[in-house]
Formats: structure tokens, C-alpha cells, sequence
């Protein structure tokens, strides 16, 4: 399992310390988590932090306001801990009342009833997250379905600040009127609808077979754009539903730090998109190799380096992905590349990057990648028209000829053989 380094931080309103895992901190996974789980910490949901954009709620910041947000699970467990970033904050971020549930009906779900768990933070029910850090709450006792959505509620009771977010969440979240309503037992109080998760970046489970996490890496087709709102239709959840039903694969969760507009080598403008986050290459430790329990890294990423100005090179979206190979091995970490998908038709279409993407794709498919991936996964095989290559077949696009639909994502989940995620050793080309 991975060694974490942590820091001790003053929790508000209290003299309590609690652990506070820094950013960027140095791991090393020596061999995959005990086959009952009881070795240790699996991901059950993630999500990729990024920068506040230049304005809306993100750059105002919430002050006295309670967020509900709504995340699903991917591996079982019988406790889990959550994980608040403050990485692109420019002050303290004091945590409130913090609970979890499982939701009942509805579009803006309530707690079920009798689900309500209170969580704490070395002991006390507040914290305070330094800039740039990440915060693990203590472990909860807490029933934790695969495939189910479960509900988080935090109250921010001082001012944020430009808020650590993922904007692109697919999901609709709630945030309260004044006030902490993180254990309303109803939703009255939860007026405003968001698509975004607010800080909140990681659920963990342990216990009940959870086993180990597969983390996918990817830009806007990772994160699930143009899949249904609510609907848990991104390819990553399809794979996680795979691996669930696989006895081979039951237990892995599968953490998505996909980030809509996010480039390999290039971070997102501060002044146009910094929600696009950090470059996947620098994002790499904190995204992948520090969460817990990984065995699989996919990476699936390159398309916005080609397409967004200044634009990339088939050779240096290649070398990203191979020195990112490099530091995953290091870690033993199995690293599974996908190859780049059609965007003709789209705004951001040329001949010039359509070039690009061929070349890179050629490259992956070649038998000299196996020097660099455990295995390649030919997503552009799986999902583009025949008759017309450079497109994305009909049934799968998603509306704007670049991002697919639910079948589409499906389809990209279905092309994973899931021996590559369970630990086949052999290195093979998939899905041509």
C-alpha cells in the first residue's frame, strides 16, 4: 500500500490535531492490497481538482452555505473516509458539520432514513484544510453498496475563497440557504442546483471484499460530457458495473480524474479556462499515484493537446504518455493507454491535427508500445464509422462529433478487457 505523508493541522473551533495529506506527497506501492481488503484503503468514487473559473459560484466562493452533493460508488465496503481538497484555494478552508447517507427518492434527494452518519476529523466534527492540501476524515462505519449513490453534505461556515472544484461533474448537487444543513433530515433548506462537486474529492472503502482501484486519467471523454445528467453513464462507471459483475474483477473500484479541456503538457489558461485543470503529467502523482490502493492506471488523454492552441506534436503527446508510464511503473502500477478518438465535423477539427491523432494512434497500435504499456485498448476502433474513419460512428456521437453518448461510453467501456485491470501479465494490443 501506498505510504502517504501527513501533516498536522489545527481542526476549527477545537484544540484537536488531525492528519492533513498533503499534495504532491511521496508514495510507493510495493504490492497490490490483500485480497479481503482488510490490507488496506480502495477508491470508490474520485474526481480530478481544479482551479475556480474566472467567475460564477466558483470564483465567488460559498460562505455559511451547506453543500449536498451526490456521488456513486463503484466498490463495496463496510467503512468508509472522505477526502476535501483545498489544493487551488488561496486561504484556509474551514470545514463544518460533515455527514453521509444514502439518498432516498427523487431528483433532489433527502437521507434515507436511518442512514445519516455524522463524520469527524481526528475526533472533532470541524476542520480547517491548509492551501494546497488534502484532508482523509477518520474512518466511518457505514454499509457502502457498489453501483450506489450516496449523499455528502458539508457546511462551509466562514468564506471560501475561489473554491476547489470539479465543474464538470455530470451530476446535479445542491447547495442550502444560510446555514449548516448537513443533517437535515429533509432538502427544504437546499434551493440552488449545481453541476459541479464543491472540495469534495475522494470516498474510500475497506473491508467487505474491496480489493485494490483502478484509475482512469483522462480530459472531457474520461469526465463524461454529453453522457445524461444523473444518469452514472460515463464509460468509467459502465466499466466499474463490468468489473462488479466479473468474480475476477468484484471488489476494484474505479476512481474517474478525467477533467473536461485537460491537456497532457499544458496546464489550463489563468485567464480563459483554468477550470481545465492542471496538466495531466503534473497531476499525475496527486490524481493517480496517491490514491489509495492502486493497481491499474488507464490513461486516455492527448486529444486537447492536438486541437487547443499552442498546439502539441504527435512525438510530444507520445512522450507524455510514455514518461507518465515511466513514474506509474515505478510505483508498480499496470498502466493501460487508449488510443485517441474521432472529431471530425467538430469546431476543433483540421487536417492538421487529424494528422496528429493518426500518428499518435499508429504509434500506440505498433508493437513497439509494448515497451512502454502493459496494454493498449484501441477506443477509436470501437467507436468510429467505418465508412468514414475520421468520424465517430452515429450511434455513438453524442451531439457535437466529438464527445460520444451513453451507448458510446458503454461501447469505450466494453473495448477494456478487464484481464488488464485484474493483473494479466501478458502485455497485449486490444479492441483492433
Amino acid at each position: 500500500m501506498s505510504r502517504r505523508t501527513h501533516r498536522r493541522a489545527a481542526a476549527a473551533g477545537t484544540a484537536a490535531l488531525l492528519s492533513c495529506m498533503l499534495l504532491g506527497a511521496p508514495a510507493a506501492h510495493a504490492a497490490p492490497p490483500a485480497p479481503d481488503g482488510k490490507g488496506g484503503w480502495t477508491g470508490t468514487w474520485g474526481t480530478a481538482p481544479a482551479p475556480a473559473a474566472p467567475d460564477g459560484i466558483s470564483k465567488e466562493g460559498l460562505d455559511d452555505r451547506t453543500v449536498r452533493m451526490v456521488v456513486h460508488t463503484s466498490a463495496a465496503g463496510g467503512e468508509l473516509r472522505l477526502r476535501f481538497s483545498n489544493a487551488h484555494g488561496s486561504a484556509p478552508l474551514a470545514l463544518g458539520r460533515t455527514t453521509v447517507a444514502l439518498p432516498g427518492p427523487g431528483p433532489n434527494p433527502a437521507p434515507a432514513a436511518g442512514t445519516l452518519r455524522p463524520v469527524t476529523f481526528g475526533g472533532a466534527g470541524t476542520a480547517t484544510v491548509p492551501v494546497g492540501a488534502e484532508i482523509v476524515s477518520d474512518p466511518v462505519p457505514f454499509d457502502v453498496p457498489a453501483d450506489r449513490d450516496l449523499l455528502v453534505s458539508v457546511h462551509l461556515p466562514k468564506p471560501t475563497g475561489p473554491a476547489t472544484w470539479h465543474w464538470l461533474a455530470q451530476q446535479t448537487n445542491h447547495v442550502s440557504e444560510p446555514g449548516d444543513h448537513a443533517a437535515d433530515a429533509g432538502n427544504g433548506a437546499f434551493t440552488r442546483a449545481e453541476t459541479s462537486w464543491f472540495f469534495l474529492t475522494g470516498v474510500d472503502v475497506r473491508g467487505k471484499g474491496a480489493r485494490g482501484t483502478v484509475v482512469a486519467l483522462g480530459d472531457s471523454q474520461t469526465d463524461g460530457v454529453k453522457s445524461t445528467l444523473d444518469g452514472n453513464a460515463r464509460w468509467t462507471d459502465a466499466l466499474a458495473r463490468r468489473l462488479t459483475a466479473d468474480p475476477a474483477g468484484r471488489g476494484l473500484g474505479v476512481l474517474n480524474e478525467g477533467l473536461g479541456g485537460n491537456r497532457i503538457l499544458r496546464d489550463g489558461s489563468e485567464t480563459d479556462r483554468p477550470q481545465r485543470g492542471t496538466a495531466a503529467a503534473k497531476r499525475l502523482q496527486r490524481d493517480v499515484i496517491d490514491r489509495p490502493g492502486v493497481r491499474t492506471a488507464v490513461l486516455y488523454e492527448g486529444i486537447n493537446d492536438l486541437q487547443l492552441e499552442p498546439k502539441a506534436s504527435a512525438a510530444q503527446v507520445l512522450d507524455g504518455l510514455r514518461g507518465m508510464a515511466r513514474r506509474l511503473h515505478e510505483q508498480h502500477i499496470r498502466v493501460v493507454v487508449g488510443t485517441l478518438t474521432p472529431f471530425k465535423d467538430s469546431p476543433f477539427h483540421t487536417p492538421e491535427a487529424e494528422k496528429a491523432r493518426s500518428e499518435v494512434n499508429a504509434a500506440l497500435r505498433s508493437p513497439a508500445a509494448r515497451a512502454d504499456f502493459d496494454a493498449v485498448v484501441d477506443f477509436d476502433a470501437a467507436v468510429r464509422d467505418e465508412a468514414d474513419p475520421q468520424r465517430v460512428r452515429a450511434a455513438f456521437d453524442g451531439g457535437d462529433h466529438i464527445h460520444l453518448n451513453d451507448a458510446g461510453y458503454r461501447t469505450l467501456a466494453e473495448a477494456v478487457p478487464l484481464a488488464e485491470l485484474t493483473g494479466s501479465p501478458a502485455p497485449a494490443v486490444h479492441g483492433r
